[in-house]
């Protein structure tokens, strides 16, 4: 009996222990259930968070000059990564400036546009453009060349034989071609005066003065200096493109000149040039002595059709037999007697 009693208190003993193991292990996983929630629950916000950091913000930037308007701009930049300078205000972009076209440049004024059109003679590039029509008033044929340039270095003058010198001469057709010229009138002669500043291409070659003084300078106006006034050391600088001495002036100003005190008055053939604007020019060849064809014109024929063209300066060249206009390799006009030979051309 004794024994038996022992084995079951043992029992007992070991059921008990049991039930309490269990206990004990209960309240540790309990426990243990407890922290890993404790810990789990701030880890999801902060993985919320990170997660909303990185969706899209809308950010308010204020430029200098901002009115009370906001404007939204959209950044996938994380909190995190934003730096200072990109929380910055942003400055309204400066607009650049313009800049000044160069000395000489007149691509702004000049035509897209075909000049030529009914013209009797035309070229076009995207450098120049010359028209050449024929006319008639005052009992004379004449031939009127519209030139524009994009550039002043387009306007070009030439010698005869190509060097400058009393003794060179050449025909105005022969001179033009020996320059590749498209086009070309007759100048001034200056080989036929000692006196009469001459510049041709920047390059001053005389400086003594003669008569009246047509100045083209690098900027593409054109101006006429009476003789009274003129000063080439005060004139004649780095800024004069080509200069003429021969005159009267024509038209100074929009307004026709007195042409009173020239010794040729009567009707001739004539040549001049006219200037309306920077890279527009007009170039006249008058031809005459010739009965039943054309006459000629007076110096005051002369300024009045510069005139009624709308130039604001116009200046005679030299005239008579020489007066001859050129053009791609062929002589336009009807020079009285064939022509004769010159010591210098305009030409382009």
């Amino acid at each position: 009996m004794a024994k038996r009693s022992g084995k079951k208190r043992r029992r007992r003993l070991s059921l008990a222990g049991i039930i309490a193991l269990d206990i004990a292990l209960f309240v540790v996983f309990t426990l243990v259930l407890v922290l890993l929630i404790l810990v789990a629950v701030p880890g999801r916000h902060l993985a919320a968070a990170l997660t909303d950091a990185e969706q899209p913000q809308q950010i308010t930037v204020l430029s200098d000059n901002a009115d009370a308007t906001a404007m939204p701009v959209n950044t996938t930049a994380s909190a995190e990564s934003a730096s200072e300078a990109d929380l910055q205000p942003s400055a309204t972009p400066t607009p650049e400036a313009t800049p000044e076209p160069a000395t000489g440049d007149f691509s702004a004024s000049f035509p897209a546009q075909d000049t030529g059109a009914g013209a009797l003679l035309s070229y076009q590039s995207d450098t120049i453009r010359i028209a050449i029509r024929k006319e008639q008033n005052y009992g004379s044929t004449y031939f009127v060349a519209d030139v524009w340039v994009k550039n002043i270095e387009a306007f070009r003058t030439a010698f005869a034989k190509g060097s400058y010198g009393r003794g060179q001469h050449e025909m105005p057709l022969d001179a033009a071609n020996r320059a590749h010229a498209i086009f070309a009138v007759s100048g001034d002669y200056y080989g036929a005066r000692d006196e009469g500043v001459v510049v041709r291409n920047g390059q001053l070659y005389r400086d003594v003065m003669g008569n009246d003084v047509c100045i083209l300078r690098n900027d593409g106006t054109m101006q006429v200096y009476q003789k009274g006034s003129f000063s080439s050391i005060d004139t004649i600088d780095e800024t004069v493109w080509q200069a003429w001495a021969f005159g009267p002036a024509l038209v100074e100003n929009g307004v026709v000149s007195d042409t009173s005190g020239s010794k040729i008055r009567v009707k001739n053939p004539r040549c001049a040039i006219g200037y309306y604007e920077p890279g527009h020019y007009c170039l006249i060849v008058v031809d005459g002595r010739q009965k039943g064809y054309s006459d000629g014109m007076t110096l005051d024929e002369l300024a009045q059709t510069f005139a009624t063209l709308g130039c604001e300066t116009a200046y005679n060249l030299d005239g008579g037999a020489t007066a001859m206009m050129v053009f791609q390799g062929a002589v336009v006009n009807q020079p009285t007697n064939g022509g004769r030979t010159s010591s210098d051309i305009i030409c382009f």
